[in-house]
């Protein structure tokens, strides 16, 4: 047992909030006792905490006096210390999505910038878990991400598609991205994803960027609450392809337009005009028919997911 004042939280711990779950986890203390020590190494006359940080914490609430501390040999770099301590709580399904997006690029560092592949094995994770984290933790500046990760605004998949998006549209569109910065476009994408104005489906694909036009995209830029799935609707001449669930709303859209230059016709005043009218409504019902069994059919398949 060691005195809980010299027992001290690691300041290398990617958990910046071990109030969570403390009320359940006190009363396990206060119910059971402690079942599990707290993994520590000594360093002069305290104990630093690998492991427990949580139970410590809840120990500190219940205003316990000692605590049991299970001592390990003490790491031989900051290096060493972190990858320790994410080996100790590797297990844990409790971290957030921040915790280890974090903990996974720290061990990319710490292991030389390692292949995805290798530090995949060596995490004993899959390379799809640690290659999209440590691409966004070095891609965005972690002042930006930070605090809508651990809130739960922003996704890894949001964040790895967006950057996709945004390369694509350095690609095809330089000439924006000279105008307005890629910094600001960034912000202003993050900005509209926490609005849920841009989701993941809208950044799976890069058709609003291969036809909008300059002046159509930076409108989009620039108007804070404009979606874009809108924007994409307002350029797109086959917004019938658009995919996800926007897709009803570009079918009524291309129904309401058939239908709206169908009352615009004007009466024939002649055998030939009339014809030329009835070649048009003949078109125009036959693509109404085609849309609306489409929709239909785009229902009901959303029906049975």
């Amino acid at each position: 047992m060691a005195d809980i004042k010299d027992v001290i939280p690691n300041p290398f711990n990617p958990r910046t909030n071990n109030a969570i779950k403390t009320e359940e986890i006190q009363r396990v203390i206060k119910e059971k006792g402690w079942e599990v020590p707290i993994t520590c190494y000594q360093k002069g006359s305290e104990y630093i905490i690998l492991s427990g940080h949580r139970r410590w914490y809840a120990a500190k609430k219940l205003a316990q006096k000692k605590l049991p501390v299970y001592l390990v040999e003490a790491p031989a770099s900051i290096e060493e210390e972190q990858e320790r301590l994410g080996s100790v709580q590797g297990g844990k399904s409790d971290w957030t999505v921040y915790e280890w997006a974090k903990h996974t690029y720290e061990m990319w560092i710490y292991w030389d910038k390692c292949s995805f592949n290798e530090l995949a094995r060596k995490m004993n994770r899959s390379c799809a878990f640690v290659s999209p984290r440590v691409k966004i933790f070095s891609y965005y500046p972690h002042s930006e991400i930070e605090d809508k990760l651990k809130s739960g605004k922003y996704s890894i998949s949001g964040l790895s598609y967006l950057i996709k998006w945004l390369d694509s549209l350095s690609r095809l569109k330089p000439e924006i991205v000279e105008h307005l910065t890629i910094d600001m476009i960034r912000t202003t994408m993050l900005s509209k994803i926490e609005k849920s104005l841009v989701g993941i489906l809208d950044l799976k694909s890069d058709l609003f960027i291969h036809q909008a036009s300059n002046e159509q995209i930076s409108d989009f830029l620039m108007n804070s609450n404009k979606k874009l799935s809108d924007a994409f609707l307002e350029v797109s001449k086959d917004s019938i392809k658009y995919r996800g669930k926007s897709k009803i709303k570009a079918q009524l859209h291309e129904i309401d337009n058939a239908n709206d230059i169908i009352k615009r016709l004007n009466s024939p005043e002649s055998a030939k005009e009339l014809k030329k009218m009835q070649y048009m409504i003949d078109e125009y019902n036959h693509k109404l028919l085609k849309l609306k069994e489409d929709l239909q059919t785009y229902m009901n398949n959303e029906t049975r997911l």
